[in-house]
């Protein structure tokens, strides 16, 4: 067990501490989110298909099926996509607090609180399209105000309601911090992963470029779910001052310790 790196830190340095723990423990994070993605990948090669069909037919002409498929693609993608950030928040909590990550710990950590993190997943994703109907800004505040949710159900065993109060006030007067963070690391993902899916594209082969899209998402996603538990743990650290009661806890350890083997 390594000492942790209890700070707090700029939205750069919460990225580039995301990416050094990513490099640290690549074979575990790519091990989760590889698992977690599986199924979504098999989901878009075998049921929904070409995304392409869509544009070849008229609005009045599209198949029912070519709808309930790519709603399925839909509803699919944002429950695997919550379904991985839970397992890799609780391996990047072990990462952060100096433990040693094990992805069958994480995932037996993970499991009972899959339910929770669904519902949460479908309350954040409902709030977001409500504020998306009023203009740009309030999704961006839904998406502040909520960054927490996910954390607090893993790593805390909160319920929906107490993750969605933890949630608020942990962003209350760091919501630029919050989306100046998750947009940083955003652009990072997204220019990566649409760009080698674009290069893949040019074949013009549907199989070839889902799966090099599947493989790109896999390697690169984890630091985004990293990224998500730092900025909650930096979050604590700067409301809850985090880091002197973990590090108090640290030194009364050995101070207990040492005083139960010389009675």
């Amino acid at each position: 067990m390594t000492a942790p790196d209890l700070r707090p830190r700029t939205p750069s340095e919460i990225v580039d501490a995301a990416f050094r723990i990513l490099r640290a423990h690549y074979g575990e994070f790519v091990t989760c989110s590889a698992l977690a993605y599986a199924p979504l990948l098999l989901l878009r090669l075998f049921v929904v298909g070409d995304p392409m069909r869509l544009l070849e037919a008229s609005v009045d002409s599209v198949p029912a099926d070519v709808l309930w498929s790519t709603a399925t693609a839909f509803l699919g993608g944002w429950l695997v996509f919550s379904l991985m950030s839970a397992v890799l928040l609780s391996c990047a909590a072990q990462a952060y607090l100096g433990e040693e990550v094990h992805v069958g710990i994480a995932v037996r950590r993970t499991l009972p609180r899959v339910p929770l993190v669904l519902v949460g997943a479908a309350v954040r994703f409902v709030l977001m399209a409500v504020a998306f109907v009023f203009l740009l800004f309030p999704i961006l505040y839904v998406v502040a105000l909520l960054f927490a949710v996910t954390p607090v159900i893993v790593l805390e065993r909160g319920g929906l309601w107490t993750a969605l109060r933890r949630s608020a006030s942990l962003s209350t007067g760091r919501k630029w911090h919050v989306l100046n963070t998750l947009g940083l690391v955003a652009i990072i993902y997204y220019v990566l992963v649409l760009g080698v899916t674009l290069l893949a594209s040019v074949s013009g082969n549907f199989v070839v470029s889902t799966v090099v899209s599947a493989v790109v998402t896999v390697l690169v996603y984890p630091v985004v779910a990293i990224t998500e538990a730092l900025l909650y743990y930096d979050a604590r650290i700067q409301s809850e001052g985090l880091d002197i009661e973990l590090m108090t806890s640290a030194l009364a350890t050995p101070a207990a310790q040492g005083a139960s083997a010389t009675s």
